[in-house]
């Protein structure tokens, strides 16, 4: 089975998409890859950007999405790569020979491999925010996630199938034109619809193996214990990857800005927050984070007078 993983990244972000897939093909070499950017690289830009060349590259133009001028006019970076993954997903399953795609945020980093029923079967594969309730003192974690959504946005896995489709198509509808955020009503970027997926597609999967996606969100349900092989999670699955979502590279050892987990009280974390940094150091950080958007550096994602329009005209449906 032709099995495709990619992510979405901006040039600045190309050192994180970089050690994602670096880490990805040491423990999946059986899989294809790619960098889809929302970004624009001119042939001169391709030759000084050395990173853009290492794993196939499609930019966002490429695709000739028919939503392509609204999203770049309009959308900062965020909403740019959350509002254009699940176009990439449809060209990818419409126009290449391969069966699957398997999408990661570029702020993960793989330490295993993936179950092999996450790889081998089901048609619609996301992950939860966690399974398990924190603490009553920590509720504020639940809410977020009633606020955010039940999945994480920032992995999944489709076949390509009927009902693959039918998702694709039900989720660009209402994701695409309309990736804003704002809690008090109820829209957060494409990620809040998934809380349909299990009611709506027959064939979707929930994955609730602890070795996936751990991240700030889940951390109350997940130990890591360092093995000769890796690190495990609560002394029984592999960690396959972790989620450095909000995490910092010039405060490394804090696990995430949104969250008080660091190093200190989380000890097992420690050489997981080191290790991505190190990575990241030798991927040119430094030299890349600062590369403004071709994009959003000039278009109407800093005009607020634009998205109160564009509430408006959503709130009025």
């Amino acid at each position: 089975m032709r099995t495709l993983f990619f992510t979405v990244a901006t040039t600045n972000y190309l050192p994180f998409a970089v050690s994602l897939l670096d880490s990805v093909k040491l423990h999946h070499p059986e899989f294809e890859f790619c960098i889809c950017l929302t970004d624009y690289l001119n042939a001169d830009d391709m030759e000084r950007y050395s990173l853009a060349k290492k794993y196939p590259l499609l930019q966002l133009h490429e695709i000739k999405a028919e939503e392509f001028d609204f999203i770049t006019r309009n959308y900062n970076a965020m909403q740019l790569a959350n509002s254009s993954k699940v176009l990439f997903t449809e060209y990818f399953l419409k126009t290449k020979e391969i069966e699957q795609v398997i999408f990661g945020d570029s702020d993960m980093l793989f330490f295993d491999r993936l179950p092999q029923n996450v790889v081998n079967e089901h048609e619609i594969i996301f992950t939860p925010h966690f399974t398990v309730p924190p603490p009553i003192e920590n509720k504020s974690q639940e809410l977020e996630v009633l606020n955010a959504g039940m999945f994480n946005g920032g992995f999944f896995k489709l076949k390509r199938s009927t009902e693959t489709e039918k998702f694709i198509n039900w989720h660009k509808e209402r994701s695409v034109l309309d990736c804003i955020y704002d809690f008090k009503k109820g829209y957060y970027g494409e990620q809040l619809w998934l809380n349909f997926v299990p009611l709506y597609f027959k064939t979707a999967h929930i994955e609730k193996n602890k070795g996936m996606n751990m991240a700030y969100w889940n951390l109350h349900e997940r130990t890591i214990k360092e093995t000769t092989n890796g690190f495990s999670i609560n002394h029984t699955s592999p960690l396959s990857f972790f989620h450095f979502s909000g995490w910092d590279y010039h405060n490394p050892l804090k696990v995430c800005k949104w969250a008080s987990w660091d190093a200190d009280n989380r000890p097992d974390l420690k050489p997981l927050l080191l290790k991505y940094h190190e990575i990241l150091k030798a991927n040119q950080y430094e030299r890349y984070i600062n590369i403004p958007n071709y994009y959003t550096a000039k278009n109407n994602s800093g005009k607020k007078s634009f998205f109160k329009k564009l509430k408006r005209k959503l709130f009025r449906k």
